[in-house]
């Protein structure tokens, strides 16, 4: 039998079937590669690099588990993420693209669209974090099946005398996608916020302004429905590149849209693509297209955004399954790398000046 090598650059599902007990010790370092549709798509040193973790430690965990069958015991300190210290926040966080994912209507699946085109680019090996700045209905936590209370540091850099301000400390999920979310500010999940908008609006600027992100290539905004003081905060307020409109195949889903289309227009920033979601059903059985919800709007409404369709997301019970249970990122769907592949292409036909984000 020829002998396993250990190397940065082995994928992790190849090397988890190969040397079953790698599973246990990469779980150990908080690399998930048991089902995750990403890890199955990432080498060592790209799942290493994203968490935030050294790769020689891991390396001499799986040389050691590799002779002994067992998994080694492994220092804390290897085993927490690398992130930046409140003491080092004056080089402040710097975004490649900031994308609000936004619709006029809510249920037509803002949250999971979201998701799943943070799946996807995380499959493509970017960093990748969510805000949720649907403050009183927060969908993101649950999908990814986090729980808070997120870690909260008083800001070194506050003045002297002067109340510290609160730094919040994203969670970071399974395939090391950085979130926040008002339901990470308690313990229970079904804890109501029951707070006005101009409060709403403080919150999520402090989301974006006072947490403490890595660096990262995307920082996706899931925002509430509407058009009103949430959408505005951050249309108006952060250093936004472009925004997903999601829509569904449905005549007045449709017209609602078009309202929040019109906003974006109104508010100059350029519509990178339009999903479609719920777009229609394939029979398993049959493989016959069932339109549920009616017939498609999705090109009607790109061309009205003056924007490109990035795709028609199809009802698939295996992706409801998956985000009900709180398991999204084990969605190993083309539509994540759809998805990605649009928003990465938008971005890059509107470029603009790249400049570090000065947070605070």
């Amino acid at each position: 039998m020829p002998t396993l090598e250990l190397r940065p650059s082995s994928n992790i599902r190849e090397l988890v079937e190969a040397l079953p007990v790698a599973r246990e010790v990469l779980e150990r370092f908080g690399l998930h590669c048991a089902g995750c549709g990403v890890n199955k798509y990432e080498t060592l040193e790209q799942g290493a690099a994203a968490h935030g973790l050294r790769m020689e430690p891991i390396l001499q965990a799986l040389d050691e588990a590799r002779r002994s069958g067992r998994v080694p015991r492994i220092a804390d300190a290897d085993r927490v993420p690398q992130r930046r210290a409140p003491g080092s926040f004056a080089r402040r966080a710097s975004f490649g693209a900031v994308v609000p994912v936004m619709s006029g209507k809510g249920g037509v699946g803002k949250s999971l669209t979201t998701s799943l085109i943070a799946i996807g680019l995380r499959r493509a090996h970017k960093r990748v974090g969510i805000l949720d700045a649907d403050i009183t209905g927060p969908s993101i936590p649950r999908l990814f099946g986090l729980r808070g209370p997120m870690r909260m540091e008083a800001d070194p850099s506050s003045p002297a005398g002067a109340q510290p301000r609160a730094l919040f400390t994203p969670i970071r999920s399974r395939s090391a996608i950085e979130i926040i979310s008002s339901n990470f500010l308690t313990e229970e999940e079904d804890t109501a916020m029951i707070w006005r908008g101009p409060i709403l609006s403080s919150v999520i600027r402090q989301f974006y302004e006072q947490g403490l992100w890595s660096d990262l290539d995307v920082l996706l905004i899931d925002l509430p429905p509407g058009t009103s003081d949430a959408p505005l905060t951050v249309l108006q307020s952060l250093d936004v590149d472009g925004v997903v409109l999601v829509t569904m195949p449905q005549a007045l889903a449709t017209m609602i849209v078009r309202k929040a289309a019109g906003l974006v227009h109104q508010l100059q920033k350029p519509i990178l693509g339009v999903v479609e979601n719920m777009s229609y059903f394939t029979a398993p059985d049959t493989g016959r297209r069932y339109d549920v919800f009616g017939p498609s709007y999705a090109e009607q409404v790109a061309e009205l955004a003056r924007a490109p369709l990035l795709a028609r997301v199809p009802l698939v019970p295996r992706i409801m399954e998956l985000a009900d249970a709180g398991r999204v990122e084990e969605i190993d769907d083309p539509v994540c790398d759809l998805l990605a592949d649009g928003l990465v292409a938008a971005l890059q036909a509107h470029p603009k000046p790249k400049e570090t984000i000065s947070l605070i």
